[in-house]
């Protein structure tokens, strides 16, 4: 089967497959793997050297194939907020990164992040579910002052993408499998907004601090109208 003409067809993301196959323990041929991902088998033999050299235990097998030696399970793990963050920004730096083999493994982590995630509250839209390496850097160069003022209750005017623009009190930081979301209240638009971190433009710290309010803050946001700004 070829691999699909999609966004995910690079070599990165092809490495990536390939580390998904081989950690199934099954012996693969390098035949096989090259008809599957509709690559030539000297490309074959390029990415496995490329995937040992990351450090993937590669057994290779002389007129058989290959296959995984070993893979490491972690016992069950408890993420806080920060800490989730902390990985999240660690892999979209990774995957800045020009190594293939280093992107490769961090689109693999972030999958496997995925499927462990428990599917809880409300989940984005598909417009939103991006890749989760598409315009990394746009949602990486935001978060550090959103956060920051969110604890400091600081008044941001944040300018988006499509060039539309609103003055917000930040409320919440909320990561959602691909997507980082930003809730706030909007002073522009006299209502509760939400958007997704890496359609913001710039980010603009407005004078003055904002104080709790009755219907502006976090706690008055379930059940309100919601504007998603675009």
């Amino acid at each position: 089967m070829a691999l699909e003409s999609n966004p995910r067809s690079s070599r990165s993301a092809r490495l990536a497959a390939i580390m998904e196959r081989l950690s199934g323990g099954e012996l693969l041929r390098a035949e096989d793997l090259a008809f599957e991902f509709d690559i030539s088998v000297r490309s074959i033999y390029r990415d496995m050297d490329t995937l040992k050299a990351s450090g993937m235990p590669i057994e290779a097998t002389q007129g058989a194939g290959y296959r995984a030696a070993a893979v490491t399970t972690l016992p069950p793990l408890h993420l806080t907020d920060g800490e989730l963050e902390a990985l999240h920004l660690g892999l979209l730096a990774i995957a800045a990164s020009a190594d293939d083999s280093l992107q490769a493994s961090a689109q693999s982590l972030v999958h496997k992040l995925e499927e462990a995630f428990p599917v809880e509250g409300e989940q984005p839209e598909p417009a939103l579910a991006v890749y989760p390496f598409d315009d990394a850097g746009l949602a990486l160069q935001h978060l550090t002052t959103l956060r920051s003022a969110i604890r400091s209750r600081q008044r941001l005017r944040v300018t988006l993408r499509s060039g539309s623009f609103e003055d917000l009190r930040p409320l919440a930081l909320d990561y959602w499998g691909r997507v980082w979301m930003l809730s706030g209240y909007g002073d522009t638009s006299g209502s509760y907004v939400k958007l997704a971190v890496h359609d913001i433009k710039e980010v603009l710290v407005l004078p003055g601090l904002f104080v709790e309010e009755t219907g502006k803050g976090l706690d008055g946001i379930q059940g309100s109208k919601i504007t998603k700004l675009h």
